[in-house]
Formats: structure tokens, C-alpha cells, sequence
């Protein structure tokens, strides 16, 4: 697992937070539904780009996805997070048994 990196809030619909590590050019961003992804090699300017971007979904989605490779750096829940989680699936999944 990588260690967590500082990562700033953002302004924006879609990104909670961004964080940027210059010795590694790695752009770690935090989406709004929870997921934390990590990308690799990513240039400083693109980094500054995104902070000055009016949509930083759209820039994401245009500039970084499918540009840089990335990981997904969610920590995993909690136990009692999981259990519910767990509770949550079985409920759909006998649903959609129905």
C-alpha cells in the first residue's frame, strides 16, 4: 500500500481533492463517490492545469484518463464498514433474485 499523500480540496462537482508529488511526478486525486486514484508520471504543468481548470471533471476526463496509468489507492473500510457493506450486497443481491 503507498502512503497517503497531502492533497488539497478542489472546487469542483466531480473532485473532492487533488495532491501532487514532484520527486515522483504522481497526481493523486480523491472523486466525490469515495475513490482515491493514484497516477503515474504525470508532468507538473498538467498538475497546475488542472488547478486552474473551470471544470476539473472535464480535464480529468480529457487531459489524464487514459493518458497516465494510475492505482486505485481507496484504503479499504473499516470492519464494521465492511460488514455493512457485505449486509448491503447480500439485501441487492436477493433482490435481484426476485
Amino acid at each position: 500500500m503507498l502512503p497517503p499523500m497531502l492533497r488539497h480540496p478542489l472546487a469542483s462537482t466531480a473532485i473532492l481533492s487533488a495532491g501532487y508529488d514532484p520527486a515522483t511526478q504522481s497526481l493523486e486525486l480523491e472523486f466525490r463517490n469515495g475513490r482515491i486514484y493514484r497516477y503515474a508520471n504525470v508532468p507538473r504543468g498538467v498538475y497546475d492545469f488542472l488547478l486552474r481548470s473551470p471544470s476539473k471533471g472535464g480535464f480529468v476526463s480529457r487531459m489524464i484518463d487514459g493518458k497516465y496509468s494510475h492505482q486505485d489507492v481507496t484504503p479499504a473500510p473499516a470492519e464494521q464498514d465492511l460488514a455493512h457493506a457485505l449486509q448491503a450486497s447480500l439485501i441487492e443481491a436477493g433482490r435481484r433474485q426476485d
